[in-house]
């Protein structure tokens, strides 16, 4: 754990958590990164059954950083800014892609302008995280080519093996799974 005076830019994060509320995030928290839970069982998931993005994303495993990688990279930070989007999905068709997954290409967008905001604010390190793969392309060109949108893509939380639910409810935004009436997407920002 980095040397750092918890007190500093308390302000900051404290106005960014607003602006990204503002922005539309359903809720936002800052959270310490103690409260972030790595469980290789999340990753494992990438795997078992094989998610389509497995291997064809840039984003996803194996081409983000491992959770070895991920958890010495979470030891440089003291603090977090956990994020949720929430959509309403449909009585009528739960299973909706748009309904599902438009709040997850929007809690990408709200997560790059929270990571460009703080860095803006001085926090130089800050790193985004989204939900669910990256979606930016309508199909990612994959290993074969370079990617398209370079500083926007970022990996998710879950294939760094973050275990969103368990992190969401220690910090007291819980989420629930299987998905019902809501689906919740969450994001997270590193900060130092």
């Amino acid at each position: 754990m980095p040397n750092i005076d918890v007190t500093e830019n308390l302000l900051d994060v404290a106005a960014l958590v607003e602006e990204i509320i503002a922005r539309g995030a359903t809720r936002a928290r800052v959270i310490g990164t103690g409260q972030v839970v790595v469980d290789s069982r999340v990753r494992l998931k990438c795997q078992v059954p094989r998610c389509a993005s497995f291997g064809h994303n840039l984003q996803c495993p194996p081409h983000c950083p491992t959770m070895e990688e991920f958890r010495d990279y979470l030891t440089c930070y003291h603090r977090a800014i956990l994020l949720q989007l929430e959509g309403v999905l449909p009585a009528d068709n739960a299973q909706d892609p748009e309904a599902v997954y438009g709040p997850a290409n929007e809690l990408h967008r709200l997560v790059n302008w929270a990571e460009s905001r703080a860095f803006a604010l001085g926090f130089r390190f800050a790193t985004g995280f989204i939900g669910g793969c990256c979606k930016l392309c309508p199909e990612c060109g994959g290993p074969a080519q370079k990617c398209c949108h370079p500083f926007l893509a970022r990996p998710s939380m879950e294939a760094v093996g973050v275990d969103v639910v368990a992190t969401s409810r220690k910090a007291g935004m819980p989420i629930a799974f299987p998905v019902q009436d809501k689906v919740v997407w969450c994001g997270l920002l590193l900060l130092d």
